[in-house]
């Protein structure tokens, strides 16, 4: 494809020759692309909303509660001592979203993105509201109302600003004690008020004034895609050997009338070809098939397809990378999958205390000192019971009793074991502990006994 002006590559699209900003004021696209979007844009709103809501087993779908290292996903809990069960669950999200990437692009963005949604389905809906949508040109009526109506705009922007905050500290704090927070006097949660006002502002400016920069500027993701796409990666792409020459008398379908430029949210010309700045979301797809329809020519000039589908009219997204990543994607989620599946209800740590050696208890016994830390990764009490495995003679003493612990609760104490010299195998005796709910396993631990020196 022969581009003959690069000076959109010049600068940023949303910044003149002066180097001032260009405010972006896309029409409202209308099409089948939209009205599926919109569907799954409000599908992930309401899960966004009830994910901390809902609850499974007592636990809700999703939570972050960072403060108190404890995460509920979708229903099953996780503690910081988990943390090699959460780097996995981040590193398959990570290779995931590099792989569903390599092959469709930044669909992502266009249709996932917390940015992109709030934007498009509810502050830019606002926007049309009070301001009218450009596609009607009522945005350029400036009356004796227009003031009214933009400090209408900007009101409604606040109070969904607020609401969303609300919605994103219920992921932290869970909906019991956000609406605790609420309800409580500022001067008992001043901490929490500030924030919940810092984090207030900060989404109002971001929608009401910085908006697709945040696409096309501070999004790392964005930048990722000159090097994880290629010319199989499935993306929206203008069929440049079917609308080249453009212009109504040139012979190509593009007529060049501007509509694909006019309804896109970050402002590019997709003509211009693959661009960084493209966040897939289809409002040009459907503005172009509109446009097509109109006169009366075969429609998807823009469309979800290939550079190497164009040129050579097949598409493929298979490559040696896509294999790659799909490899590796597959193997971590099996590791994730035995790792989670091994998961025990109770961590169990034993640790010979430091400094001590066997201590001779009577001419017939000795005994080894240890450290014992239990959590219950639960939200359910548990009657603990710690049994020595293949042993008949010997004992264990604990001088904290730990066999009542609550939910999400951690103890401590210090056990002694009590062996006959009859059970010592050698300098080191190899011990297994069996940790039990009541009369059910749960683990076993594994320690060493040192006996005395001979």
């Amino acid at each position: 494809m022969e581009i003959n002006n690069e000076a959109f590559r010049d600068r940023p699209l949303n910044l003149d020759e002066a180097g001032n900003t260009k405010r972006i004021l896309a029409k409202q696209p209308k099409g089948k692309w939209y009205t599926r979007r919109s569907i799954f844009a409000w599908f992930c709103i309401l899960f966004l909303v009830l994910a901390p809501i809902i609850k499974i087993n007592g636990n809700p779908l999703m939570m972050l509660d960072i403060v108190n290292r404890k995460f509920s996903l979708f229903g099953n809990l996780f503690f910081a001592q988990d943390t090699f069960i959460l780097a996995l669950i981040m590193l398959v999200s990570v290779v995931f979203i590099v792989l569903f990437t390599v092959i469709y692009g930044r669909l992502w963005c266009g249709w996932a993105c917390p940015q992109t949604i709030f934007l498009e389905m509810i502050y830019r809906r606002i926007e049309y509201l009070f301001e009218g949508n450009p596609r009607n040109n009522t945005n350029k009526e400036k009356n004796h109302f227009f003031v009214f109506r933009k400090i209408g705009k900007h009101i409604s922007f606040i109070i969904v600003s607020f609401i969303i905050t609300n919605v994103f500290l219920m992921w932290f704090t869970g909906p019991d004690k956000l609406l605790e927070i609420i309800s409580s006097p500022i001067s008992e949660n001043q901490l929490g008020f500030i924030f919940m006002v810092g984090i207030s502002i900060f989404y109002y400016l971001v929608y009401a004034f910085i908006r697709e920069q945040i696409c096309t500027v501070f999004c790392p993701y964005g930048r990722l895609q000159g090097v994880l796409l290629d010319s199989k990666s499935i993306s929206v792409i203008y069929d440049f050997k079917r609308g080249e020459p453009r212009g109504r008398k040139n012979g190509g379908d593009c007529i060049d009338c501007g509509q694909c430029i006019a309804v896109c949210p970050t402002g590019i010309d997709i003509k211009n070809g693959s661009q960084y700045e493209c966040i897939n979301c289809t409002a040009c797809i459907d503005e172009c098939n509109n446009v097509m329809e109109k006169i009366k020519k075969p429609g998807n000039l823009i469309r979800f397809d290939s550079y190497n589908g164009i040129e050579t009219g097949k598409r493929s997204n298979k490559n040696a990378r896509t294999y790659a990543y799909s490899a590796v994607l597959i193997i971590l989620i099996f590791v994730l999958g035995f790792t989670v599946s091994k998961r025990t209800s109770v961590d169990v740590t034993i640790n010979r205390m430091p400094g001590t050696m066997c201590q001779l208890v009577d001419s017939t016994s000795c005994s080894n000192i240890y450290i014992v830390k239990v959590f219950n990764k639960t939200n359910i009490p548990k009657k603990l019971t710690f049994k020595l495995m293949d042993i008949q003679h010997g004992a264990l003493d604990f001088t904290t009793d730990i066999t009542e612990l609550d939910g999400g609760k951690a103890i401590e104490s210090v056990l002694m074991i009590k062996l006959k010299k009859q059970e010592l195998t050698g300098r080191t005796t190899d011990l297994k502990i069996g940790i039990y709910d009541a009369d059910s396993y749960i683990s076993t631990s594994s320690i060493n006994f040192i006996g005395p020196q001979q």
